[in-house]
């Protein structure tokens, strides 16, 4: 015990605050069993009584580590209104009293340990026993923050993500929600709903590989999508049971239902997935002349921003390619048009050329109007 100097045990500070100036020594040993026994040797070799060593306030900590057992038990009943697993304590102490921490562990050689980092293990102990859960650092379900300048406790609750492929059966309704209430519906709701009204969490959001146009359909195998819900109050989610009644509603399809990690976001949302099209078009030219017309389109073309899209995206010229094209079918008087592009192809301008913004395209091939009459997504190649 050479490096400690017993004087210290005069020091205006709580046991707790008083063993963390020694943290790295003593293994075994709590802070406050470290501050206490620097205090006993103080006592002994001083013939003094021990209890007069003990300030009745911590010059540091302000005698917050008394009040641990009631943050726990506060933090226990708090955590009653949730389904976890797991939770982490973190916390938030007042500029003055980290740079007085600072101050004593660096006077006497930096062998201590932060104020919140005994804070945070001390108190999760207590929890942990009082709740029966684990208490991690490693991507808890929960993360209590302790705000002891303002006497507050607040709960940062995982999202539950759920991954999974969706197919939108019917035109007319958006991926996600929109602000203005234009659309009553959206894929996202649709999704969200059942799942919403299982964890009882505060909010939704869906992150899809690309989206489809409002009025095309989503079919073949699916749009990769990951469904977040936001501060849920319960976990444990039947997937089957949640597909079905999606699937009930007639509009959107789910399928590969699972749970998601947090990272699996970024890569859907930065996946440029080649993309399969159905194309319903008219136009006044002989068969052979389209079939033609299509052959020729693949390769290189050049897009600028669509002057359907432009009042929300950057107008600029973007160079995409398209890989395969053909006439599968007439209909009556439609022609339909099945294309392999590459991410982010517009392909109604493909057909109809948006006035000269995108060439070459059908329309300029054919050198006749093109009306596209409906767009169906068939297959995602991710």
């Amino acid at each position: 015990m050479d490096k400690v100097n017993i004087e210290t045990a005069k020091l205006p500070i709580c046991d707790h605050c008083l063993g963390r100036i020694y943290a790295l020594l003593g293994h075994g040993l709590s802070n406050e069993e470290r501050g206490k026994a620097i205090r006993v040797m103080f006592a002994m070799e001083n013939n003094v009584n021990v209890e007069t060593l003990i300030p009745e306030n911590c010059e540091v900590c302000d005698n917050i580590f008394s009040r641990l057992e009631d943050y726990a038990h506060y933090i226990s009943q708090i955590l009653k209104d949730y389904e976890y697993d797991t939770f982490m304590i973190g916390s938030r102490f007042s500029k003055e009293t980290m740079a007085k921490d600072e101050e004593y562990r660096m006077e006497f050689g930096n062998m201590g340990e932060p104020i919140n980092r005994e804070f945070n293990r001390e108190l999760g102990k207590m929890v942990m026993s009082l709740t029966g859960k684990e208490a991690t650092t490693k991507d808890p379900d929960i993360t209590v923050i302790v705000d002891t300048k303002y006497d507050d406790v607040r709960l940062e609750i995982k999202p539950i993500l759920i991954y999974g492929r969706y197919r939108k059966l019917v035109r007319g309704i958006p991926q996600t929600k929109w602000p203005s209430g234009k659309y009553m519906e959206s894929v996202e709701e649709i999704i969200a709903a059942p799942i919403m009204k299982i964890t009882g969490g505060s909010g939704h959001a869906l992150h899809g590989m690309g989206r489809e146009d409002i009025d095309a359909r989503m079919l073949g195998n699916g749009r990769p999508f990951i469904v977040e819900i936001k501060a849920p109050r319960r976990r444990r989610v039947d997937l089957q049971k949640i597909q079905e009644e999606i699937n009930s509603s007639g509009k959107v399809e789910v399928m590969d239902l699972r749970f998601a990690t947090k990272d699996e976001i970024q890569k859907i949302k930065s996946a440029e997935p080649r993309k399969r099209y159905r194309v319903g078009i008219r136009v006044d030219a002989d068969e052979e002349d389209i079939r033609r017309a299509l052959s020729s389109l693949v390769g290189k073309i050049s897009q600028r921003t669509p002057t359907r899209v432009k009042h929300r995206r950057a107008d600029r010229v973007r160079i995409r390619e398209v890989y395969e094209i053909k006439l599968v079918e007439r209909k009556k008087d439609t022609w339909v048009v099945e294309v392999l592009a590459q991410s982010g192809t517009y392909i109604k301008e493909l057909m109809h050329g948006d006035g000269g913004r995108t060439t070459p395209s059908l329309a300029e091939k054919l050198d006749k109007r093109v009306e596209v009459l409906w767009l169906d997504v068939i297959e995602i190649l991710d």
